[in-house]
């Protein structure tokens, strides 16, 4: 058997770390200059908008949050690129909103990311999450994604805090180019043959977001829809509020009362199915490409993931604050990309732990200091946002179809996502779980997903 990545052991977990365990991958750390260090930052006005935060505490729990990502492949040994529970976000965003204050929304949001980490560390230590996944009928699990995803694009016509027009309403030109370039580029079928015949279309193709979200931001101002400032308001070093963070956080607000953690755990309930489908995902890419590796063993542990995922989430909830978007396992596009080149042998991509840790930039937040880069971004972060959540609808309705499998299940999917998006998250899975013993019987139980170690 092939031996694997070289790296630190401690207890089921594996630290790498750049230049020691593997190289630097030029190609992934072009592409994460300008994909990985801009993500972050589109969650920024929410923070405002919800929670009250100031820009400068905003990056500075991008930048814990983002070490906290990070510490997935360097110090945990996770084989993929990680990212967010995506199709969760719309549902946390939609209930946190219901709270009529900001102190509210924060201790809400804080219950939800730390039940996601209990939920995760609890199923990590018992085992017990491959039978809870296959307690939820699949076309329950369809539905919530599905709903998600209506919950993204509803979110999206909602007027924002202070009165403010939906973002849809104030970006319509920018939101429309940001997004359609970025469908085109990562979906489009005749597009695809093109990116097979040009390196160089294959090239923007796979720097994902970035090339729609940076036409947005360079045509944005001949819309009159986005405005800039002076590259240097904020000075060359940009400066985080750190400190500031102990309002927010439970290590310095403490931990949320009970109320809030009976809110909180359908959601954390959804975000665990939505981050066990991301490893069955994250799992699917990785071995396909590892196939072709025989120089290294690639290995699969969800008991690792798990405690990964729960240890992650419980750092960013005690050291961070409300980050809503939840931890993941698995950013998809990114994952693909790194796969991609891995599989073409070692002359290419030394191991799969290098072209990760590239594509993150070894781990180092740079971007988040740097004053004219933020002064930069700024002004176009609501375009970024709604990007994120166009996409997340999309991606969400396209997931929720394939996992449906007749016409029945697709009724059944959109009735709950219908319920979920304009009610509520325990109505929707109510109705699925009717509709599915009702519907479909004991077949609705019966799941062809590969569910080992869970």
């Amino acid at each position: 058997m092939a031996p694997q990545p070289p790296g630190w052991r401690w207890g089921p977990f594996t630290a790498r770390l750049p230049l020691i365990h593997f190289r630097p991958e030029w190609p992934e750390l072009l592409q994460g200059l300008f994909v990985a260090a801009t993500t972050g930052l589109a969650v920024t006005p929410i923070y405002a908008d919800l929670f009250g935060m100031g820009f400068e505490t905003a990056v500075a729990l991008v930048v814990v949050q983002s070490l906290i990502i990070y510490s997935a492949f360097l110090l945990f040994g996770e084989p993929f690129c990680p990212g967010w529970l995506t199709p969760a976000l719309p549902l946390v965003l939609a209930r946190t909103a219901a709270f009529p204050t900001a102190d509210e929304r924060i201790d809400f949001v804080n219950a939800v990311v730390l039940a996601t980490a209990g939920l995760f560390l609890l199923f990590g230590l018992t085992g017990l999450g491959r039978r809870f996944f296959q307690a939820i009928p699949r076309v329950v699990r369809a539905g919530i994604i599905l709903g998600a995803g209506l919950s993204a694009f509803l979110g999206e016509t909602l007027p924002r805090s202070g009165g403010r027009p939906p973002r849809l309403e104030a970006y319509p030109a920018s939101i429309a180019l940001a997004t359609g370039v970025t469908l085109l580029l990562l979906f489009s079928r005749p597009l695809a043959r093109w990116k097979e015949r040009s390196p160089a279309a294959a090239f923007v193709a796979s720097l994902g977001v970035a090339p729609g979200f940076f036409l947005a931001m360079l045509l944005g101002p001949l819309f009159g829809e986005i405005r800039y400032g002076g590259l240097f308001e904020n000075g060359l070093v940009f400066k985080p509020d750190f400190a500031g963070l102990a309002a927010f956080n439970a290590l310095g607000r403490g931990l949320p009362a009970g109320g809030y953690w009976l809110e909180a755990l359908p959601l954390a309930l959804t975000a665990y199915l939505v981050g066990v489908g991301d490893l069955i995902t994250g799992e699917a890419i990785v071995g396909d490409a590892a196939r072709q590796r025989p120089d290294e063993s690639i290995v699969f542990d969800r008991r690792r993931s798990h405690l990964t995922l729960g240890l992650r989430n419980l750092s960013v909830g005690l050291l961070g604050g409300p980050f809503f978007p939840l931890q993941g396992p698995l950013w998809a596009g990114a994952t693909v990309i790194v796969a991609e080149r891995y599989r073409r042998g070692r002359a290419q991509m030394q191991t799969l732990f290098s072209g990760i840790a590239s594509y993150y930039l070894f781990g180092l937040p740079i971007l988040y200091f740097c004053g004219p880069a933020l002064a930069l971004f700024r002004p176009a972060l609501d375009v970024a946002f709604s990007l994120t959540l166009l996409l997340t609808g999309f991606a969400c309705g396209a997931l929720a179809m394939a996992e449906a499998r007749d016409r029945l299940e697709r009724g059944i999917a959109l009735s709950v996502a219908a319920a979920i998006a304009f009610g509520s998250l325990a109505a929707g899975v109510a109705l699925g779980f009717a509709l599915a013993a009702t519907l479909l019987g004991r077949e609705a139980w019966r799941d062809p997903q590969n569910l080992t170690s869970s």
